[in-house]
């Protein structure tokens, strides 16, 4: 069994019986190493660590188009149309209205926290290795699937595209 699906039992088996959490290794991506990361751990922590995205710091990016396709699986954004690879004023008041909506302070700004809450959502499809697998996001109004190639994360805007990394410095998944 990979380590994912071991921690994955794990976890289950303490939510289960009631258990104490089990403590996990979360990703320790941040912009410097270039996109967003998955972790060793459960898949709900994948995105802690994250570097922030905003109007001012990553806002032409696949990080972006990744978080608006978390805003648009939770109608925050209401078109699939408006993941767009930019961190503007309509992903901004989105972002705010995710955030008052899931218990955080809302600044508009994702950063470690907001990233935090949203991998909570994050559930497994299948697995090809412990580095590679399919998960989505299960938003309220659509699920939203991801690949993780090698711990990179993966968006796929277009189909004509094709997924790409979510890279903090690159735009190419919005063609």
């Amino acid at each position: 069994m990979s380590a994912r699906k071991s921690a994955a039992a794990a976890v289950m088996a303490l939510a289960i019986a009631g258990g104490v959490a089990a403590e996990t290794t979360p990703a320790s991506a941040n912009t410097s190493q270039g996109y967003i990361s998955a972790g060793t751990g459960a898949i709900t922590t994948d995105w802690a660590g994250e570097g922030n995205l905003s109007t001012s710091s990553h806002a032409h990016s696949n990080a972006t188009a990744l978080w608006q396709a978390v805003l648009w699986a939770d109608g925050k954004l209401t078109k699939a149309s408006q993941i767009d690879c930019r961190f503007g004023p309509t992903t901004r008041n989105a972002t705010k209205a995710w955030q008052s909506a899931n218990g955080l302070a809302n600044d508009g700004i994702v950063g470690n926290k907001t990233f935090s809450k949203a991998d909570n959502k994050l559930k497994l499809d299948s697995i090809s290795s412990n580095s590679t697998y399919v998960d989505h996001y299960h938003g309220s109004k659509h699920d939203v699937w991801f690949k993780v190639v090698g711990y990179r994360y993966q968006i796929r805007v277009k189909t004509s595209v094709g997924y790409r990394t979510a890279y903090y410095n690159s735009a190419s998944a919005c063609g």
